[in-house]
């Protein structure tokens, strides 16, 4: 009887447990969709000055690995970091849809950018790593790096 019971009970959770793994399927095709529209209005970042806009995209311990300087942390840093005291009015970014990846907790988003110069050329362009996570029921940036695919200046 001891045996049948162990073995029920061994039964009883393995189920419970196949249920709870089954309940947590993660469907990241609207975590996409979110990501895809936020980066529609990237180019924003440089010319706006609206605490509010980095509330609503970065999380609060998000940072930012630009190339040749130390990480910017925070929202508020990050919103100066971007906006530079209004000096960027005309930067324009594209970024094209990359690739996604991930769970419920984290989703990784790769890709390229291209700042165009307007006139058929780019200002800098490359690749990034962009980490996204949930807060306060939101996808935000949690954690941004990028480098260039453009020679360095020649000294």
């Amino acid at each position: 009887m001891k045996y049948i019971l162990s073995g029920l009970l061994f039964t009883f959770v393995l189920s419970c447990n196949q249920q709870k793994q089954a309940e947590v399927k993660f469907d990241i095709e609207p975590v996409k969709a979110h990501i895809i529209k936020m980066n529609e209005s990237y180019s924003d970042r440089f010319t706006s000055n609206d605490s509010l806009f980095y509330v609503d995209r970065y999380c609060t311990d998000a940072e930012v690995y630009s190339p040749n300087m130390p990480a910017v942390k925070g929202r508020e840093a990050i919103k100066k970091f971007f906006y530079n005291d209004g000096n960027n009015k005309e930067a324009k970014i594209e970024l094209p849809n990359g690739s996604f990846y991930g769970g419920p907790e984290y989703i990784i988003e790769d890709g390229s950018y291209n700042f165009p110069d307007g006139k058929g050329g780019s200002v800098d362009k490359g690749k990034f790593v962009a980490l996204w996570k949930q807060e306060d029921g939101k996808w935000k940036l949690y954690r941004e790096i990028w480098n260039s695919d453009m020679p360095p200046p020649a000294k």
